[in-house]
């Protein structure tokens, strides 16, 4: 029988939470404050609304799970980002280089506004 996932430590949750930016966390709230009220707003009215009103209710509620899928996938792709800044300082190289050019020219070909024309006879 495989072994069960060990719940992951309060300590090792601070430190994950601590590398969300402020304003992630704000993001977040918002959503959580957003997704409380359109509920509550939906146990207020019920089904007494019109059907146009439960098609909008219904979109707002699918934009937000969204943007919350978003903003999570947000603060992974950040943490990742900086994880890999934070290796690039400490093993010194300065990342991706920009390509150096050479000093090499093409010959130029000469094209002359006049044409060759034939004598008439």
């Amino acid at each position: 029988m495989p072994s069960a996932k060990k719940p992951a430590t309060s300590a090792s949750r601070a430190r994950a939470a601590s590398k969300e930016p402020v304003a992630l966390k704000r993001l977040n709230s918002s959503l959580d404050a957003a997704q409380e009220a359109l509920a509550d707003l939906r146990k207020d009215t019920g089904r007494d609304v019109s059907q146009g009103a439960r098609d909008l209710y219904k979109d707002l509620r699918t934009f937000i799970s969204s943007a919350r899928r978003d903003s999570s996938k947000l603060g992974k792709a950040l943490a990742r980002d900086l994880e890999q800044a934070e290796k690039r300082l400490a093993s010194g190289t300065s990342g991706t280089r920009a390509p150096t050019r050479t000093a090499s020219r093409r010959p130029k070909t000469q094209t002359s506004s006049r044409r060759s024309r034939s004598k008439p006879s």
